[in-house]
């Protein structure tokens, strides 16, 4: 298991931004405990602490993963049959186990429920509020968990108040015996203890770390220590400071006690967790992390780094012991989870609340499943082991009720007090009674009962443990339910006691008390009859001594009502007690739900229409006395004023069961009842909708409150704020004396329906506000139809004609709608809806007026903008007043406006004739003067004049469409229907309110089934013919024929992609784009109507349509060729056929199942489209095709594999291949996960064309695959779909094989090398060449990156070879062209070129190979070789200057080695390799990445283009969310997309590396052992770093914030010289330096040189380093007594010493091995020496022992060379770039080596060299990340369990947000200083989390959820 990976999971549940993701992390670790059972308690000490988080969605995450840890964890039953004892065996007394005196001794530290002090605890516990001012308990700070579990014991009690009255002193223990120490006596050397290696591991978890030295003797502190009390407070507040200090310091926290095996080897530090509270600031006021490190800084903050780091690979480590087992728990003698819940139960009485309900939720997900294994023992018989059980699940429920009587924390949301503690102990205590016997629940049920208001035993009375009490017994009575029935007495006592708190004062407790009744009303309506009468009177008391409409337990109480009156039993009894008493008949008690019609909660207004179906349904016996105009009137208010959709939809059933129980009472009823209400309901019904800023206000008089009386004054306005803010939400609050029968419409201040009848638009929005008018007509069309017909036309005509005749637009809109719903209610021709026909025709047959009443706001506007245009002519150009024109003040649509009143036309008049007549009379002077302003205020009035006509258009068409829609609904269609059917597709195609379009469609739909009926063919085929066009309007769906007819070979989806992305108008191309889009919308759900009305018989009833859709399809695809003149721009054939697949495609997701064997017979014809010769056709053929498969699914995947799919391997025709391609690409965008099923069908022949010739198929091949792959490891576990042939299913194991070697390399076939390599590959060399064999038969491409030394070349070369021979027998039998012998191309670095000719000879002499390297003129000379040869070698130079000699040849092969040369993408050498033509492409690389994620972008470019999208896609995707997440300050959601980048980039690209690291694969080879060697600036650079520093310090800052090419370029040249000076004074001054001759003669005089070796002790340190090796010792022994005193031969170890730079080269060499280590034989390579002569150089050294040293640069060693004769390698220099310095101390530690490689940095103390350092581990960290051991194959990375933590239906790699975005929220511009922010800070709300709602308390206290888990 790669543990950086399992840290990434855990991470996931603080850091995951959505539910879905930090669900799917806990399910992960599940997994991860199914497939590792031995890893239990290394997984759960991984996620306990996260049950300690701030963070309410991190808690109930990492529950979520215990409970599914937990789940996947062995049960313990010590005996049961599986069990094997490793207790020691007793002698057995013979009297087995049925005496009393086996049982097993009590506990002292066991609560018991029979002696629990209920009293004692509620008067002397401590309460346990939200923290108590405990946010850091000091006290804890320097304990280990042991210690801390054990101080937390023993206070336990007193703070339970179990012994005396609890005082909370945290300071008793904040003063130890060092501090008197330190006061009292002078400090005296003390040894420090050592580490005790060799602790027993017996128990260790409760061995101290480090014992403590025998010297040190702690003092006992009190008042005799000598201590005044002033020096004691000292004291305390001294080390309170410091332990604050200490815990604001990021503190990983641990259970565990000991350090790991590996203590002293350091390591990349993983994320701290939880993190920092906050980031301690330096002394200097910064923050520590600052961006930028001060690499001009000799300060040093650490000491050195002597730590050595060893790579060894020695087998797997000895596991080390997790903390939360104990030795008894690890040898299975107890129950294994008995330390963690005692962690747990002690975390129930923490000061926060947050722990309290962490450690709740942690019990509750152990017991629920390991419940009955708690307190049993190995040894023990099976009763004792049951006593044991019991008593240590009846300790537990003890501590769950403290917790229910001492918590006092509670939120209050949404006006409900939520308790999460309380709650989730009742839960956890849920559990605990799922285990216990009869007996103890019923003891569990006293403990309770007495927390009650009648029962609490002494204290003050307070509301919270009377509510803990009844959330107790809310779970027992949910687990228990069984046990109820069985034992009537505790049924008795649960029903008497929460029918005692129903009438409790605190409504929360009234809440609780209702919502445990719910799940036991069957059980109290069948066996409890005798106690229904007093429980529904109680009932109905709740609902009227609610005192407000704020009152928590509104919907719970609403629910048991509901729930009850569910039971005839119940109803028969509110029968009978109606007809006994006149004060509980319906008449009375229904009345009482009115108030909560409205109440501010919407659950609550769902609650009471709910309860008010449930009444409706109760007939006879006055059950319908409530049922009256009053219950109307307000049923009718909630349509006009709710704005919830769910309510709306509830409301009308209730008004539908309204109308249906008063017209069922008699004719006449409804007209009785309704009668009063009608004028006021028709006015608010049809009552103006304002515009923005305009509200028009309806008249609060019209409204009636619950009690009957109507509104006097408006209810809106703002709500008083409290008297004071700061105080919390009190519980008094809640509590009131007041006992209103009636608490009548909500008080002003929680009025939500205000807006509403304010008419705000811009709060509540036109839409919603169209929405309930709309509704509010339905409810009054089936009112009217309703009425008694005699009377209907005289009641209603009067009152509603009118209003088609009203000024106000939006009132002509409702009265047509209104019309249209009478006439679906009446559903037959009267007198009323022929008087509606009349006035509904004038509306859309009549002139309309030129403006309307509600929009007078746009011509005061316009009238505005003409007087200010005016008054410029008049200001500026100066013309009289007289010549201006005269305007009226009174603007059209004013209620007193005559005809002379001021209209558009007059404002047309102004801008258009009056401003050319009076520009005309303008003098040259004036005009040049006003001109300018003039024209300005004409477009302004032109702008306002033409949005007050596009408003006045749109009213237009609305009021047209909706009274043609009621004409259809009528049934009194004219005889010329032009003008009807236009007003309704004028709304199809404009309208942007969907309800109004999507009525305006229906009416459609409606005109053309009553046409069909009638007969009349040609209005049909002419409006379908239109629905078609509308629908195919949208080009971005439906592509322009003409525009496109012109591509043949290329890929339109391509093209269209891009199109979107590319606007030269953006703003014009968004407003076509969105008129286009409603046309489409509105056309779409008119056809849609169609097809769902006539179903089966559309194409009978339509025959056009079906001639639409199948002619041009028939036409054009029956023949071999398309018709000659389809691209003819005169034809508009060619768009018939775009349309008809278009058309086909929106519909036959509707389509009736009748309908399909039309659908399938045009099958095979768009199959066959696929393949035609024009572009756009293809592209509608697959969108086409690809709905189809998604409809109907197995016929059109079977169509799919075995017609559309060969096509893909077409080489002679690539419109085939693209086509196929194409429409797969077209089926992933369609059908998302649906198509996991038959995934496997797809990925192989997508694979085969990742390679192919086309760019287009390359690009969109590698988009569809990188989403299949993603699919793959789900698609094993889907059943086989119904209906498919076995010839299929066959192919598709064929495929899953295949599949299965390419996600897990180990499981592809070994290839038998059919040629004779000379070598005896190793084991993984074998894998390797089976991997490359598997990419070469596929035809895929791939990056072999082994670590440095594991035989990259030779693996190559194998598969090289290979393939030669092969393509060699293939085309001697087949003679086909494309299987001719072709030469394969090697790129490598110069240095390499004589490596690879050496491997050649060596392992495949029979292979003919071409240096290509050399000067120009040498290259020359074997250019007539290079067809004939069958390797050719070349450098990336030669590549680039002889791109012209090699792009034309094609190659077999193409290898680049060392291929992250290729990593930046813009280098013309990259440019270069990436237009090389060949058939194989490999990458040879020991690191695929160096620096920067992107470079992997580059790489995939060249082996696939397209493969991880574009450069900036995948700068955006991967890249930069990467990057922001390792930054110092990225929070936590940056750090989330890092996270799911990272797993988002390996699953796209693991299928195609191969990595294996030494550590891995060599058991062999010796440890690397890298450790720093320090040495100290000498005087002279110390005093030319300072100043340096000093002086160019002000020029470093500003450079430093210049961005530009200059600033950063002098900063490298200021780092450049500091690091010359890290070396040697001599290298940075040079003769041009200010200071150069001052220095000299300085120097000159104390009788040195700048190039000294005094002055550059990295030279000294070197010859040191080198001695100690045993390197040249002959040279420092100054005795050497004899000249036949030789050195060595051969010196014991050999040496390869690094630098980056030649003149530091030269120094070493002249300095150190001629003057100082002159007996040292040594070798040199770096730059200067040819490509052609290094490969011998590097075979002398190997070959002969002799030379001890090889001198050579990183740029030059570094590459692939191989140099095992030396076993220590010392970097003088260090490189940015962390791989280089990699690669090279690589070069020795490779296979072949036998010696331990030592590996020695030379650093000099506090300069930027450290700072190098550190910058290195960040990029190995990104490095290992991406590509690491772990992920040699994607099936190594467990990518089945990953894979949920994506949305597999998006296209895109992974949910991150798009990193370029710029937008800044106005509140998010300022940081937390209330500055303006800078790019990358923080901004004020980063650091805020989101705000709660309820939703996550519902989700987590749903009582049926967490039932289903105790089921589970």
């Amino acid at each position: 298991m790669s543990a950086t990976r399992l840290d990434r999971l855990v991470i996931l549940l603080e850091t995951g931004s959505t539910k879905l993701i930090r669900d799917t992390a806990a399910n992960q670790l599940a997994d991860v405990q199914k497939q590792h059972p031995d890893e239990l308690f290394n997984l759960l000490t991984k996620v306990i602490p996260f049950l300690r988080a701030k963070s309410w969605e991190t808690r109930v995450a990492a529950a979520k993963a215990v409970g599914g840890i937990v789940e996947n964890a062995d049960k313990f039953d010590p005996n049961g049959p599986d069990h094997i004892s490793q207790a020691v065996k007793t002698e057995s007394n013979g009297n087995g186990s049925n005496g009393h005196s086996d049982d097993p001794p009590i506990d002292d530290d066991q609560l018991q429920l029979q002696t629990l002090d209920v009293g004692s605890i509620l008067k002397k516990g401590q309460p346990l509020l939200g923290s108590a001012g405990k946010e850091y308990d000091y006290q804890f700070v320097g304990m280990d968990p042991a210690q801390r579990l054990a101080h937390q014991k023993k206070t336990l009690t007193s703070r339970l108040g179990l012994g005396t009255q609890f005082i909370d002193d945290d300071m008793g223990d904040m003063i130890s015996a060092q501090d008197v120490d330190t006061i009292q006596k002078p400090p005296s050397h003390v040894p420090l203890p050592k580490l005790d290696t060799n602790i027993s591991r017996k128990n260790s978890v409760m061995s101290p770390a480090v014992p403590a030295s025998p010297n040190v003797i702690e003092t006992p502190v009190d008042e005799a220590s000598g201590l005044s009390k002033r020096q004691l407070n000292m004291l305390k507040r001294k080390n309170k400071a410091r332990m604050k200090t200490e815990s604001n310091k990021v503190r990983i926290i641990d259970f565990s006690d000991r350090k790991g095996s590996m203590a002293g080897e350091p390591e990349t530090p993983a994320v701290a967790l939880p993190f920092a509270v906050k980031v301690e600031k330096t002394e200097d006021g910064t923050n520590g992390d600052s961006a930028m490190p001060d690499y001009f800084n000799l300060d040093r903050k650490t000491g050195d780094d002597d730590s050595k780091l060893v790579s060894e690979f020695k087998g797997l480590a000895v596991p080390e012991k997790p903390s939360l087992v104990t030795e008894a728990e690890e040898k299975g003698l107890e129950w294994p989870f008995e330390r963690l819940t005692e962690f747990l139960t002690v975390d129930l009485f923490d000061h926060a609340w947050e722990i309290r309900h962490g450690a709740a939720m942690g019990i509750r997900e152990v017991i629920r499943v390991h419940g009955g294994g708690a307190g049993r023992l190995d040894g023990k018989t099976r009763q004792q082991n049951d006593i044991l059980n019991r008593r240590w699940l009846e300790d537990l429920a003890c501590r769950l009720c403290c917790v229910f009587m001492l918590d006092r924390f509670g939120d209050y949301v949404s006006d409900n007090v939520v308790v999460p503690v309380r709650e989730t102990a009742g839960q956890a205590l849920g559990a605990v009674l799922t285990f216990l016997p009869a007996s103890s629940v019923k003891a569990v049920f006293d403990v309770l009962r007495r927390l009650l208001p009648l029962d609490q035993d002494g204290g003050e009375r307070t509301w919270q443990p009377c509510h803990g009490g009844i959330l107790g017994m809310r779970y027992l009575v949910a687990t228990r339910r069984k046990l109820l029935e069985e034992q009537p007495d505790l049924l008795d006592g649960v029903l008497e006691a929460v029918m005692r708190c129903l009438g409790d004062d605190d409504d929360d407790v009234r809440a609780v008390s209702a919502a445990t009744l719910i799940p036991i009303a069957n059980e109290i309506v069948t066996t409890r009859p005798g106690v229904l009468d007093r429980l529904i009177r109680i009932v109905w008391d709740c609902l009227s001594n609610l005192s407000d409409d704020l009152s928590a337990s509104t919907g719970s109480v609403m629910d048991l009502l509901a729930a009850l009156c569910s039971y005839p039993e119940v109803l028969q009894a509110m029968k009978k007690n109606a007809a006994e008493d006149d004060d509980l008949s319906f008449a009375n008690l229904v009345p009482r739900l009115f108030p909560f019609l409205r109440h501010t909660i919407s659950t609550v207004r769902s609650a009471v229409l709910r309860a008010l179906l449930t009444f409706l349904n109760i007939r006879g016996d006055g059950a319908e006395g409530w049922i009256n105009g009053k219950a109307l009137r307000l049923v009718f208010q909630n349509l006009l004023v709710e704005r919830g959709e769910d309510v709306l939809r509830l409301s009308m059933q209730v008004w539908d069961g309204l109308i249906a129980s008063l017209s069922s009472m008699g004719p006449d009823a409804f007209a009785q009842e309704f009668s009063t209400h009608i004028d006021p309901l028709i006015t608010l019904t049809t009552h103006p909708i304002g515009v923005s800023r305009h509200p028009i206000p309806m008249d609060p008089t019209l409204f009636i409150r619950p009690s009957g009386q109507t509104f006097t004054t408006p209810s809106w306005g703002p709500k008083p704020t409290p008297t004071h803010p700061g105080e919390p939400p009190s519980k008094k609050r809640r509590k009131s004396d007041k006992k209103e029968k009636d608490s009548g419409m909500p008080n002003t201040a929680h009025n939500i329906d205000a807006p509403m009848m304010q008419g705000d638009v811009d709060l509540v929005g036109a839409e919603v506000m169209i929405r309930s008018r709309i509704l509010a007509s339905q409810a009054l069309g089936k009112a009217m139809a309703a009425w008694p017909a005699e009377s209907r036309v005289t009641t209603f005509s009067p009152r509603i004609l009118p209003k088609f005749r009203s000024l106000n637009s939006s009132t002509q809109l409702t009265a047509a709608i209104i019309s249209e719903e009478y006439a679906k209610a009446i559903n037959a021709r009267d007198s009323l809806g022929l008087d509606f026909a009349n006035e509904l025709r004038l509306l859309v047959e009549a002139e309309r007026p030129t403006c309307y009443g509600d929009l007078t706001s746009y011509l005061h506007v316009v009238r505005a903008q003409c007087h200010a245009l005016l008054n410029t002519f008049r200001d500026l150009a100066h013309v009289s007043s007289g010549k201006l024109p005269l305007m009226a003040a009174v603007v059209q649509g004013d209620e007193n406006a005559g005809k002379n009143a001021f209209s558009i036309m007059d404002a047309d008049k102004i801008v258009e004739t009056d401003f050319e007549r009076l520009k005309k009379g303008l003098t040259p002077a004036q005009r040049v003067a006003s001109l300018q302003q003039l024209q300005a205020a004409q477009t302004d009035a032109k702008n306002s004049i033409q949005e007050a006509k596009k408003i006045k258009e749109q009213r237009d068409v609305r009021i047209k469409a909706a009274a043609a829609g009621a004409i259809v609904a009528l049934d009194e269609i004219p005889k010329k229907q032009a003008l009807t059917i236009k007003a309704m597709m004028d709304s199809v195609k404009t309208e942007d309110n969907l309800d109004l379009q999507k009525r305006a469609a229906a009416s459609v739909a409606k005109l053309i089934e009553r046409m069909s009926a009638s007969g009349k063919r040609v209005v049909i085929e002419k409006v379908v013919g239109n629905l078609v066009k509308f629908y195919c309007m949208e080009t971005a769906e439906t592509p322009d024929f003409h525009s496109n007819s012109s591509m043949e070979v290329g890929l339109l989806s391509m093209k269209k992609d891009e199109d979107i992305r590319d606007q030269p108008d953006p703003a014009a191309f968004a407003l076509e784009a969105k008129s286009a889009r409603i046309t489409r919308r509105g056309a779409k759900e008119a056809l849609e109507i169609l097809v769902l009305t006539f179903g089966e018989d559309l194409f009978l009833k339509i025959p056009t349509l079906k001639s639409l859709i199948e002619n041009p399809i028939r036409t054009a695809f029956e023949a071999d060729e398309l018709p000659a003149d389809i691209t003819d721009e005169r034809q508009t054939f060619g768009q018939e056929v775009i349309d008809g697949l278009s058309t086909l495609r929106a519909l036959v997701p509707k389509f009736h199942k009748g309908l399909h064997p039309f659908v399938l017979d045009l099958l095979p014809l768009i199959a066959k489209a696929l393949q035609c010769r024009l572009g756009v056709l293809r592209y509608a053929a697959a969108k086409c095709f690809a709905t189809i498969c998604s409809v109907i699914t197995v016929e059109g995947f079977t169509m799919l594999v075995e017609k559309v799919m060969p096509s893909m391997g077409n080489a002679l025709e690539v419109r085939a291949r693209q086509g196929a391609i194409e429409c797969v690409y077209h089926l992933i965008q369609v059908m998302f996960d649906a198509i996991l099923p038959y995934v496997v069908f797809l990925i192989v022949p997508v694979l085969g064309r990742m390679s192919d010739s086309d760019n287009d198929i390359r690009l969109i091949a590698t988009t569809s695959f990188a989403t299949l792959v993603k699919l793959v490891p789900l698609e094993a576990g889907i059943p086989d779909p119904p209906g498919l042939s076995a010839e299929l299913l066959q192919g598709r194991d064929r495929e899953r094989k295949f599949i299965a070697q390419m996600l897990d390399p180990k499981k592809v076939e070994d290839f038998e090398i059919p040629v004779a390599i000379k070598a005896t590959l190793r084991s993984y060399q074998q894998e390797g060449v089976n991997w490359l064999a598997f990419l070469n038969r596929y035809n895929l491409h791939g990056i072999l990156c082994d670590d440095m030394g594991l035989g990259k070349t030779l693996q190559t070369l194998c598969m090289v070879a290979s393939d030669h021979h092969m393509r060699a027998e293939e085309y001697k039998r087949t003679q086909m062209p494309d299987k001719r012998p072709l030469p394969s191309l090697i790129v490598c670095p110069p240095s390499l070129s004589g490596h690879w000719q050496q491997e050649i000879k060596t392992y495949a002499p029979f292979l003919t190979y071409v240096a290509y390297v050399g000067s120009s003129a040498e290259r020359a000379k074997v250019r007539h070789k290079l067809a004939a040869a069958d390797i050719i070698i070349a450098s990336y130079e030669t590549c680039r200057n002889d791109l012209h000699i090699l792009q034309p040849l094609d190659f077999n092969y193409c290898v680049l080695d060392e291929g992250h040369l290729i990593k930046n993408p813009k280098t013309k050498t990259t440019i270069a390799i990436k237009q090389l033509n060949s058939y194989h492409r490999l990458i040879l690389s020991g690191t695929p990445i160096q620096n920067n994620v992107l470079e992997l972008w580059s790489l995939f470019d060249f082996l696939m283009p397209g493969f991880l999208g574009t450069e900036k896609v995948f700068q955006d995707r991967f890249a930069k969310p990467i990057a922001a997440s390792r930054g110092a300050k990225s929070s936590s959601k940056e750090q989330e997309a890092g996270a799911l980048a990272i797993e988002a980039l390996h699953k796209q690209v693991l299928p195609f590396l191969l990595r294996r690291m030494k550590e891995e694969v060599l058991n062999d080879l010796p440890p690397k052992i890298l450790q720093n060697y320090y040495c100290d600036l000498s005087d002279l650079q110390r005093r030319l770093f300072e100043d340096f520093a000093k002086k160019e310090v002000q020029s470093i800052q500003s450079a430093a914030a210049d961005k530009s090419r200059e600033g950063k370029q002098h900063i490298f040249q200021a780092l450049q010289y500091m690091r010359k000076l890290c070396n040697s004074p001599a290298m940075a001054i040079n003769q041009k330096h200010p200071q150069y001759n001052s220095i000299t003669s300085t120097l000159a005089k104390e009788g040195t040189t700048l190039a000294a070796p005094q002055h550059a002790p990295k030279l000294t340190a070197l010859r040191d380093l080198l001695v100690d090796c045993g390197i040249g010792t002959s040279d420092m022994d100054n005795n050497q007594s004899s000249a036949l005193d030789q050195p060595e031969a051969v010196s014991q170890h050999r040496a390869l010493v690094f630098c980056q730079m030649k003149e530091m080269l030269d120094m070493v060499q002249d300095e150190v091995f001629k003057k100082m280590l002159p007996s040292v034989q040594y070798l040199r390579l770096d730059g200067s020496v040819p490509p052609n002569n290094r490969q011998d150089i590097v075979n002398r050294f190997n070959g002969d022992p002799s030379y001890d040293v090889l001198l050579l640069t990183t740029s030059v060693g570094g590459l692939g060379l191989n140099l095992t004769g030396a076993d220590t390698v010392i970097f003088v220099e260090h490189d940015w770039n962390p791989s280089k310095d990699m690669q090279a101390m690589d070069r020795a530690h490779r296979i072949g080596q036998k010696k331990v490689v030592n590996v020695y940095r030379i650093v000099t103390r506090g300069t930027l060299e450290e700072k190098i350092l550190s910058l290195q581990r960040f990029k190995i960290d990104v490095a290992s990340t991406v590509v690491n051991q772990q992920n040699a194959g994607l099936g190594s990375m467990e990518t089945d369990q990953i894979l949920d933590l994506f949305d597999v239906s998006s296209g895109d790699s992974a949910p991150l947000p798009d990193a370029d975005t710029g937008a800044t929220s106005a509140e998010n511009a300022v940081d937390a200083e209330g500055n303006i922010r800078e790019k990358g800070k923080k901004g004020l709300l980063d650091d805020i989390g989101e705000l709660w709602d309820e939703t996550q308390y519902e989700e987590e206290h749903n009582l049926d959820s967490f039932l289903a888990t105790l089921r589970t």
